[in-house]
C-alpha cells in the first residue's frame, strides 16, 4: 500500500480536537510498537489489546508531507512471540514506543491524535492511496485536511517516533 503522511508536534491536543468535526471518531488505541534495527527500513511489531501485526515501511526522512510504502501482516497469537523473538535475535530491538492514539477518519485519511510516552503529543495524517493511479485525488485530500487542521502552523517531524526516541536515548546516554 501507499500513503501520504505528515507528523507534527502539538503542545495542546485540544487545539486539534476542537477542529475535527468534519471527521468521524473511530477508536482509542493503546499501542506498543517494537522497532528493530534495520537501517533506513522500518520494521516493527505493533501490539494492541486484541491484535498484533508486523509492519514494514519505507519512506524518506524529510519534514512535511511524504510518501510511504508499507506492508502489514497480522500475526496470530501462536506465531507472535516466535516472530518477535526471531527478529530480536537477528536484528536487535532499537526502541519500544508506547502510545495512546485517538483515531479519526475522513474519507481515505486516518487522523492520529497521539500521546507518545517520553516524547509528547503529535498529530499524524495518513492518506491512503488504494489505487496506484490516485495521486492527484489523495494529494488534494491530504492538503484539504492539513488546511482544516492548520497543520502547517506546527513543527513537522521528519522521522518516526522510533527515531525521536532513539535520538533522545542517545543524548541521555552520552
Amino acid at each position: 500500500m501507499k500513503n501520504l503522511e505528515i507528523k507534527v508536534e502539538v503542545r495542546n491536543l485540544n487545539d486539534i480536537k476542537n477542529h475535527l468535526a468534519f471527521s468521524t471518531y473511530k477508536d482509542t488505541l493503546e499501542q506498543v510498537d517494537t522497532y528493530f534495527l534495520l537501517g533506513d527500513t522500518k520494521i516493527k511489531i505493533r501490539e494492541e489489546k486484541i491484535s498484533r501485526e508486523l509492519i514494514i515501511y519505507f519512506r524518506q526522512m524529510k519534514k512535511g508531507s511524504r510518501e510511504s510504502r508499507y506492508y502489514r501482516l497480522p500475526l496470530a497469537p501462536s506465531s507472535f512471540f516466535v516472530i518477535k523473538s526471531i527478529l530480536d535475535i537477528i536484528l536487535g530491538v532499537k526502541v519500544r514506543v508506547v502510545k495512546h492514539r485517538d483515531l479519526y477518519i475522513y474519507k481515505n485519511t486516518r487522523i492520529h491524535i497521539d500521546t507518545a510516552k517520553d516524547l509528547g503529543n503529535f498529530v499524524e495524517l495518513e492518506t491512503v492511496c488504494k489505487d496506484p493511479f490516485c495521486d492527484k485525488e489523495y494529494h488534494d485530500e491530504h492538503e484539504e485536511i492539513k488546511q482544516k487542521l492548520s497543520i502547517n502552523e506546527y513543527k513537522t517531524i521528519a522521522g518516526s517516533y522510533s527515531d525521536l526516541l532513539w535520538q533522545k536515548q542517545l543524548l541521555h546516554s552520552a
